[in-house]
């Protein structure tokens, strides 16, 4: 019996502790499980563990909820938006899983994780395709595509966990928060960008001075230039939505209208002002700071000096405060081509409906018979080869040029495109320009031989000279006594006095084109011993004067000798020297009368030109004819219709 008692006493003694730490152990675990009645718990837990781990539920873990702030940051981000299915737009695992496989959720170190730099394009891409494909073309994405993990990805632009709508001030791509996301990469630029005078605007609180993106939108959704210099030829356009007022003085420049067309050694804003630490002309530390601006320019122009520095790249010919000299010249000019184009204008309507008048009651005859076998000399060789010579120049001047003028118009990127580009261009206008001073020393020299060395003064003056005589006035008086049907036509003498303004016209033109065009073609010689302001003065006046001749000679030129209906369509008296004796007769009748008289008419008299010539005449003469007017046409069109 004490034996019994013993054993039992024993027992208990050994069981009590056992069942105490049983039932301590009990309850230990009833306080630390949660109390899954709560909503706002069960709802945590699910969303943080259930959602990765199944349906069983986890313990606390240090007493800290797992990925506490990381779920917290989400819960206020766009992608925890709850979409009209019921369900976030985006949850942890579309992100950091593939398909849901928690076999791939990897750390984002890890060159397998679908957060990892590289992979993100494709993460994100699952949900925004749009912006995938986009981002495969922009800066950004090209770099990662090349396997340089050192571009930025999705998440260092928008955030990670965080990701807002742009127009929320709490995005970090908000135009607030611009800088602060680019400097984490461009340490180096962006404190640039705070010392110019853009970023000084922005921190002044000026919402419309430009960030980052304004200028670099090709980043990370647009398509990315080719090239840095491509960038910069894109860049114009996007400082003149801003600087409007300086815009078209810059289009007006050989930069600007070259920039136009792609053409990339040409200078953009970035060239004279600087990419990121451009400041007002008046700081000292800036680019276009009188004291810095020849090193500025001494970047294209090698040889630039401080009398090329003075040249106005921003000159407003219209503002006479801003340089007097440019404007009087550029006022000048103006009324030199509305006087003359008034003029002519009005006495080419007058001309042409007398012409129609005038074949209708048979006071003129249409020239079209080619059956007639006598035929006079009216043009040397020496003569026909000078025209040609300036037809072939003066159209190749006027193709290559004039869409310079008009580098806003669809035609002269269409003309630019068909020379094969800017570059072919200026080579063909300087080739152009030679042939010009060739044909030009070439007259001058033949004038000079002819009065000084043979000693026939009538090159200079009489009848057979192309120097303005008392006639001339009386004829242009009686002619518009013909125009107004007061009077006959008048009795004409070797040369017309239209014929004798075409002649001044051009040998007016060709120093005065020709000079300015030497001062843009060599402005480093020039500005050794004249300041940088003939540059803009050159400019106006070559411009002005091209647009004059061009305009006149395929409209007014063209008319005297083509196109009034007596010679429709086409008049090759130029072309092959010779004309027919009626023609002769009843244009230069006073020629005429005086050969008769003096009994020279004989030695003029010669066979007709071969068939094969006077078509070959014609052929030439149509392609210049078409040229001339497709491009006066365009002219005037352009004028008109198109502003700039």
């Amino acid at each position: 019996m004490r034996s019994s008692l013993k054993v039992v006493t024993l027992l208990s003694i050994l069981l009590i502790p056992a069942i105490f730490i049983f039932l301590r152990s009990d309850y230990t675990q009833a306080q630390s499980q949660p109390n899954l009645s709560n909503p706002e718990i069960s709802r945590n837990i699910r969303l943080e563990c259930n959602s990765c781990h199944g349906s069983g539920v986890l313990p606390n873990v240090g007493n800290e909820q797992l990925h506490r702030q990381e779920h917290r940051d989400y819960s206020t981000s766009i992608h925890a938006k709850i979409q009209p299915n019921g369900k976030p737009a985006a949850e942890c695992r579309d992100c950091h899983t593939i398909k849901g496989d928690m076999t791939t959720d990897l750390p984002p170190d890890n060159p397998k994780s679908t957060v990892f730099a590289s992979n993100q394009e494709q993460t994100c891409g699952r949900c925004h395709e749009q912006q995938l494909k986009t981002f495969h073309n922009s800066i950004h994405g090209k770099l990662l595509d090349k396997g340089d993990t050192r571009a930025a990805s999705c998440s260092d632009c928008h955030g990670n966990h965080t990701i807002q709508p742009v127009s929320d001030l709490n995005s970090k791509l908000n135009r607030s928060h611009i800088p602060e996301v680019c400097i984490k990469c461009h340490s180096g630029i962006v404190p640039d960008y705070e010392q110019s005078a853009h970023g000084m605007a922005f921190k002044a609180g000026n919402t419309k001075a430009p960030v980052c993106i304004d200028c670099h939108a090709s980043i990370s959704h647009d398509t990315a230039p080719a090239t840095t210099r491509d960038f910069s030829l894109q860049m114009v356009n996007k400082c003149s939505s801003c600087h409007e007022k300086q815009a078209p003085t810059y289009r007006d420049t050989f930069h600007g209208q070259a920039t136009a067309f792609g053409y990339k050694p040409a200078a953009t804003c970035a060239d004279c002002h600087t990419p990121h630490k451009n400041l007002p002309q008046d700081n000292p530390a800036s680019s276009v700071n009188p004291k810095n601006v020849v090193q500025t320019c001494a970047v294209c122009h090698k040889n630039a000096n401080p009398s090329f520095a003075t040249y106005n790249p921003h000159a407003e010919p219209h503002n006479p405060e801003k340089s007097y000299l440019i404007y009087a010249v550029s006022t000048f000019m103006k009324w030199l081509l509305i006087g003359v184009f008034g003029f002519f204008g009005i006495h080419t309507i007058l001309w042409f409906q007398r012409s129609i008048v005038a074949l209708i009651k048979g006071e003129t005859h249409k020239r079209i018979r080619d059956d007639e076998e006598q035929w006079v000399v009216r043009f040397s060789e020496r003569h026909r080869l000078t025209h040609v010579l300036i037809i072939v120049s003066f159209l190749g001047l006027a193709a290559t040029g004039l869409p310079l003028m008009y580098s806003f118009s669809d035609w002269g990127h269409w003309l630019v495109d068909l020379h094969g580009g800017l570059g072919v261009t200026r080579f063909v206008h300087r080739a152009c320009a030679i042939i010009t001073f060739g044909y030009a020393g070439y007259h001058f020299w033949f004038v000079i031989k002819k009065a000084l060395i043979e000693r026939d003064w009538s090159v200079l003056w009489g009848a057979n000279s192309m120097m303005i005589r008392k006639e001339d006035f009386i004829d242009a008086f009686n002619m518009f006594r013909w125009f107004f049907y007061l009077g006959p036509k008048p009795k004409l003498d070797r040369f017309t006095y239209w014929e004798k303004f075409d002649y001044f016209a051009v040998f007016w033109g060709v120093p005065v084109i020709g000079l300015s065009g030497l001062m843009l073609w060599f402005p480093n010689f020039f500005t050794l011993f004249l300041p940088g302001s003939v540059l803009n003065i050159a400019m106006i006046v070559h411009s002005e004067e091209a647009l004059l001749a061009t305009a006149f000679i395929f409209a007014f030129h063209f008319f005297h000798n083509h196109l009034r209906p007596e010679n429709f369509p086409m008049d090759i008296v130029m072309f092959t020297g010779k004309m027919r004796m009626s023609w002769f007769k009843e244009e230069r009748p006073v020629e005429y009368e005086r050969m008769v008289a003096d009994g020279t008419l004989d030695s003029i008299i010669v066979p007709p030109p071969s068939l094969k010539f006077r078509v070959f005449a014609r052929i030439f003469g149509f392609i210049a004819y078409f040229i001339g007017l497709f491009l006066v046409i365009a002219i005037f069109i352009t004028l008109f219709t198109v502003k700039h």
